[in-house]
């Protein structure tokens, strides 16, 4: 049986979900970059990581979103396996081609009573941001379909900023095939 001291207090978190875009399509290089599609490799890993993300319970309020198609189709495909209406994702032309400090001041200006926020976006912009945010982790590269999971002991996103993240997960789809350090 547990005691709990009447003086306690819950620690207020808040929960950012960072994730890239699942695998696109190189085939039509006359295409705008802004109009890929995914892959069909893409279209299979969005809905395991998606899974992923729900067999660990977390479930983003609002989903800011890139306007690429291929960034929408993958924030798309995780609302449906999550089970979130479409209308919680909110395409923010600046997440497209914007580097850590727009992407900072963008998840700023969401309300405090929205405790998880998920951020769809791109590569370099997105692996810069999350190495920015946390101080407990280095990452290289956010591969296509990576989420990382991070947290603020904060209770209003306009306070969190740079080096106050903790890194709790970094999943992507072939990190179960990936070698084991020894």
């Amino acid at each position: 049986m547990g005691f709990t001291s009447a003086t306690e207090t819950t620690l207020i978190m808040k929960t950012l979900i960072l994730l890239r875009h699942a695998k696109s399509s190189w085939n039509d290089q006359a295409q705008r970059d802004i109009d890929r599609p995914l892959n069909e490799r893409g279209r299979d890993d969005a809905p395991m990581m998606a899974d992923r993300l729900a067999a660990r319970g977390t479930s983003p309020q609002r989903v800011l979103c890139s306007p690429a198609l291929r960034t929408v189709t993958t924030a798309e495909i995780f609302a449906n396996r999550l089970h979130m209406p479409r209308e919680l994702i909110q395409l923010e032309r600046q997440i497209y081609l914007s580097g850590p400090a727009h992407l900072l001041h963008l998840v700023r200006q969401q309300e405090g009573t929205i405790d998880c926020v998920m951020l769809v976006g791109h590569n370099p912009a997105l692996t810069d941001f999350l190495n920015e945010l946390c101080t407990d982790a280095r990452v290289d590269n956010m591969p296509t379909c990576c989420v990382a999971e991070l947290t603020f002991a904060s209770d209003d996103w306009a306070s969190i900023d740079f080096g106050q993240a903790q890194l709790k997960i970094l999943d992507y789809p072939k990190l179960d095939k990936a070698p084991k350090k020894s």
